[in-house]
Protein backbone atom coordinates (compact mmCIF):
# COMPACT_ATOMS: atom_id res chain seq x y z
CA UNK A 1 0.00 0.00 0.00
CA UNK A 2 1.36 3.40 -0.97
CA UNK A 3 1.95 6.04 1.68
CA UNK A 4 -0.74 8.28 0.10
CA UNK A 5 -3.30 5.47 0.43
CA UNK A 6 -2.24 4.94 4.05
CA UNK A 7 -2.76 8.62 4.83
CA UNK A 8 -6.22 8.59 3.20
CA UNK A 9 -7.14 5.49 5.23
CA UNK A 10 -5.82 7.12 8.38
CA UNK A 11 -7.82 10.28 7.76
CA UNK A 12 -10.95 8.23 7.20
CA UNK A 13 -10.44 6.28 10.42
CA UNK A 14 -9.42 9.21 12.60
CA UNK A 15 -10.61 12.53 11.12
CA UNK A 16 -14.38 11.96 11.42
CA UNK A 17 -14.17 10.69 15.03
CA UNK A 18 -12.02 13.70 15.99
CA UNK A 19 -14.50 16.06 14.34
CA UNK A 20 -17.27 14.25 16.19
CA UNK A 21 -15.46 14.61 19.51
CA UNK A 22 -14.68 18.31 19.14
CA UNK A 23 -17.74 19.59 17.24
CA UNK A 24 -20.63 17.12 17.72
CA UNK A 25 -20.16 16.24 21.39
CA UNK A 26 -19.27 12.61 20.67
CA UNK A 27 -17.89 10.82 23.70
CA UNK A 28 -15.57 7.83 23.69
CA UNK A 29 -18.47 5.40 23.28
CA UNK A 30 -19.81 7.25 20.22
CA UNK A 31 -16.35 7.16 18.63
CA UNK A 32 -16.01 3.48 19.51
CA UNK A 33 -19.45 2.78 17.98
CA UNK A 34 -18.43 4.54 14.79
CA UNK A 35 -15.34 2.32 14.69
CA UNK A 36 -17.44 -0.81 15.39
CA UNK A 37 -19.93 0.00 12.62
CA UNK A 38 -17.03 0.66 10.23
CA UNK A 39 -15.43 -2.67 11.15
CA UNK A 40 -18.79 -4.44 10.85
CA UNK A 41 -19.13 -3.13 7.28
CA UNK A 42 -15.60 -4.39 6.54
CA UNK A 43 -16.49 -7.79 8.00
CA UNK A 44 -19.59 -8.04 5.82
CA UNK A 45 -17.66 -7.15 2.67
CA UNK A 46 -14.84 -9.54 3.56
CA UNK A 47 -17.15 -12.31 2.35
CA UNK A 48 -17.14 -10.72 -1.12
CA UNK A 49 -13.38 -10.21 -1.01
CA UNK A 50 -12.84 -13.87 -0.15
CA UNK A 51 -15.21 -14.89 -2.91
CA UNK A 52 -12.98 -13.08 -5.42
CA UNK A 53 -9.81 -15.00 -4.55
CA UNK A 54 -9.00 -18.56 -5.52
CA UNK A 55 -8.41 -20.33 -2.24
CA UNK A 56 -9.84 -23.59 -1.02
CA UNK A 57 -13.12 -23.31 0.88
CA UNK A 58 -11.45 -24.31 4.16
CA UNK A 59 -8.81 -21.57 3.78
CA UNK A 60 -11.51 -18.99 3.15
CA UNK A 61 -13.50 -20.24 6.14
CA UNK A 62 -10.43 -20.04 8.40
CA UNK A 63 -9.66 -16.46 7.37
CA UNK A 64 -13.29 -15.40 7.73
CA UNK A 65 -13.52 -17.07 11.16
CA UNK A 66 -10.30 -15.42 12.36
CA UNK A 67 -11.57 -12.04 11.21
CA UNK A 68 -14.93 -12.41 13.01
CA UNK A 69 -13.28 -13.70 16.20
CA UNK A 70 -10.88 -10.73 16.27
CA UNK A 71 -13.80 -8.36 15.64
CA UNK A 72 -15.80 -9.95 18.49
CA UNK A 73 -12.93 -9.45 20.94
CA UNK A 74 -12.41 -5.85 19.78
CA UNK A 75 -16.08 -5.14 20.55
CA UNK A 76 -15.85 -6.94 23.90
CA UNK A 77 -12.78 -4.93 24.99
CA UNK A 78 -14.43 -1.66 23.90
CA UNK A 79 -17.45 -2.52 26.07
CA UNK A 80 -15.16 -3.36 29.01
CA UNK A 81 -13.31 -0.04 28.59
CA UNK A 82 -16.63 1.78 28.75
CA UNK A 83 -17.67 -0.12 31.87
CA UNK A 84 -14.40 0.99 33.50
CA UNK A 85 -15.00 4.61 32.49
CA UNK A 86 -18.69 4.91 33.39
CA UNK A 87 -20.37 3.25 36.35
CA UNK A 88 -23.89 3.28 34.85
CA UNK A 89 -22.79 2.35 31.31
CA UNK A 90 -25.53 0.75 29.21
CA UNK A 91 -24.37 -0.38 25.73
CA UNK A 92 -27.90 -0.65 24.27
CA UNK A 93 -28.87 2.87 25.36
CA UNK A 94 -25.56 4.11 23.91
CA UNK A 95 -26.31 2.51 20.54
CA UNK A 96 -29.79 4.05 20.46
CA UNK A 97 -28.41 7.48 21.40
CA UNK A 98 -25.70 7.16 18.74
CA UNK A 99 -28.11 6.23 15.95
CA UNK A 100 -30.72 8.82 16.90
CA UNK A 101 -28.32 11.67 17.73
CA UNK A 102 -29.40 14.68 15.66
CA UNK A 103 -27.22 17.38 14.22
CA UNK A 104 -28.84 20.04 12.05
CA UNK A 105 -32.14 18.13 12.31
CA UNK A 106 -30.81 14.90 10.77
CA UNK A 107 -30.23 11.68 12.70
CA UNK A 108 -26.62 10.67 12.22
CA UNK A 109 -27.48 6.97 11.96
CA UNK A 110 -29.34 7.72 8.71
CA UNK A 111 -26.17 9.22 7.24
CA UNK A 112 -23.24 7.36 8.80
CA UNK A 113 -24.34 3.75 8.30
CA UNK A 114 -25.15 4.10 4.57
CA UNK A 115 -21.96 6.16 4.15
CA UNK A 116 -19.78 3.44 5.71
CA UNK A 117 -21.48 0.72 3.64
CA UNK A 118 -21.09 2.80 0.48
CA UNK A 119 -17.38 3.37 1.22
CA UNK A 120 -16.78 -0.38 1.53
CA UNK A 121 -18.77 -1.06 -1.64
CA UNK A 122 -16.66 1.49 -3.53
CA UNK A 123 -13.46 -0.18 -2.25
CA UNK A 124 -14.70 -3.52 -3.62
CA UNK A 125 -15.56 -1.93 -6.98
CA UNK A 126 -12.13 -0.25 -7.11
CA UNK A 127 -10.41 -3.55 -6.35
CA UNK A 128 -12.36 -5.26 -9.14
CA UNK A 129 -11.60 -2.61 -11.74
CA UNK A 130 -7.92 -2.36 -10.81
CA UNK A 131 -7.42 -6.05 -11.71
CA UNK A 132 -5.29 -6.85 -8.67
CA UNK A 133 -3.26 -10.03 -8.86
CA UNK A 134 -4.27 -13.04 -6.81
CA UNK A 135 -1.23 -12.61 -4.58
CA UNK A 136 -2.02 -8.94 -3.86
CA UNK A 137 -5.64 -9.81 -2.98
CA UNK A 138 -4.43 -12.43 -0.52
CA UNK A 139 -1.85 -10.03 0.91
CA UNK A 140 -4.54 -7.42 1.47
CA UNK A 141 -6.70 -9.87 3.41
CA UNK A 142 -3.70 -11.09 5.43
CA UNK A 143 -2.73 -7.48 6.14
CA UNK A 144 -6.26 -6.76 7.34
CA UNK A 145 -6.06 -9.70 9.77
CA UNK A 146 -2.66 -8.50 10.96
CA UNK A 147 -4.05 -5.00 11.55
CA UNK A 148 -6.94 -6.47 13.57
CA UNK A 149 -4.48 -8.33 15.80
CA UNK A 150 -2.50 -5.13 16.44
CA UNK A 151 -5.68 -3.16 17.14
CA UNK A 152 -6.79 -5.84 19.58
CA UNK A 153 -3.44 -5.59 21.39
CA UNK A 154 -3.72 -1.79 21.54
CA UNK A 155 -7.27 -2.02 22.90
CA UNK A 156 -6.03 -4.47 25.54
CA UNK A 157 -3.34 -1.98 26.57
CA UNK A 158 -5.97 0.79 26.82
CA UNK A 159 -8.19 -1.49 28.94
CA UNK A 160 -5.22 -2.17 31.25
CA UNK A 161 -4.48 1.55 31.57
CA UNK A 162 -8.11 2.44 32.27
CA UNK A 163 -8.27 -0.36 34.86
CA UNK A 164 -5.45 1.11 36.95
CA UNK A 165 -5.68 4.87 36.39
CA UNK A 166 -8.32 7.53 35.98
CA UNK A 167 -7.86 9.37 32.70
CA UNK A 168 -9.84 12.14 31.07
CA UNK A 169 -12.05 11.12 28.18
CA UNK A 170 -9.90 13.16 25.78
CA UNK A 171 -6.79 11.14 26.70
CA UNK A 172 -8.68 7.87 26.22
CA UNK A 173 -10.01 9.07 22.85
CA UNK A 174 -6.49 10.00 21.73
CA UNK A 175 -5.10 6.63 22.88
CA UNK A 176 -7.93 4.86 21.08
CA UNK A 177 -7.40 6.77 17.83
CA UNK A 178 -3.66 6.09 17.97
CA UNK A 179 -4.48 2.43 18.58
CA UNK A 180 -6.72 2.17 15.53
CA UNK A 181 -4.50 4.36 13.35
CA UNK A 182 -1.16 2.76 14.11
CA UNK A 183 -1.83 -0.60 12.36
CA UNK A 184 -2.17 1.20 9.00
CA UNK A 185 1.60 1.74 9.00
CA UNK A 186 2.54 -1.87 9.78
CA UNK A 187 4.51 -3.37 6.87
CA UNK A 188 2.62 -5.81 4.69
CA UNK A 189 3.52 -9.48 5.10
CA UNK A 190 3.86 -11.60 1.99
CA UNK A 191 1.03 -14.04 1.35
CA UNK A 192 1.90 -17.69 1.79
CA UNK A 193 1.93 -19.36 -1.58
CA UNK A 194 -0.17 -22.47 -1.91
CA UNK A 195 1.54 -25.61 -3.19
Amino acid sequence: MKSQEKIVLLLGDIALPLIGFFFWNWGFYFIALYFIIDQLAKQAFLILRLKNISLQFTEKAVRLSKSWILFFFEVLIIILINYQMTVDFNPINGIIKFLTYEDMGIQQGLILIPLLIFAEWMKIKTERTSKLSEEVKQQNINHSLQQSQIRLSMLGIILGIVNFTILSELVIVILFLIGIGLPVFVPLKKAIKQA
